[in-house]
């Protein structure tokens, strides 16, 4: 587990110094390489409509998650 975390890390890692590289050397033909990495950062993504396709929106309303962190912290509180 822990060789495919480091995998995957230095996978992310070098394709994030390539799209640096192309984003600052203003080379033509990277140009749309660029724009697009800025569409897909700056674009608003909502899982709300998934949600609600599935049905699944409707059973976070009924939990009570203060309670939740109500117990937490009564836990954390003895140390």
């Amino acid at each position: 587990m822990a060789k495919s975390f480091i995998r995957n890390l230095v996978m992310a890692l070098s394709i994030f110094v390539v799209v640096m590289i192309l984003a600052y050397t203003n080379v033509e033909f990277a140009e749309p390489v660029t724009e697009y990495v800025s569409f897909v950062v700056s674009t608003n993504f909502s899982v709300q409509p998934i949600l609600e396709k599935v049905g699944f929106e409707q059973k976070w309303d009924t939990w009570d998650l203060g309670s939740l962190f109500e117990g937490w912290s009564e836990a954390t509180s003895g140390w």
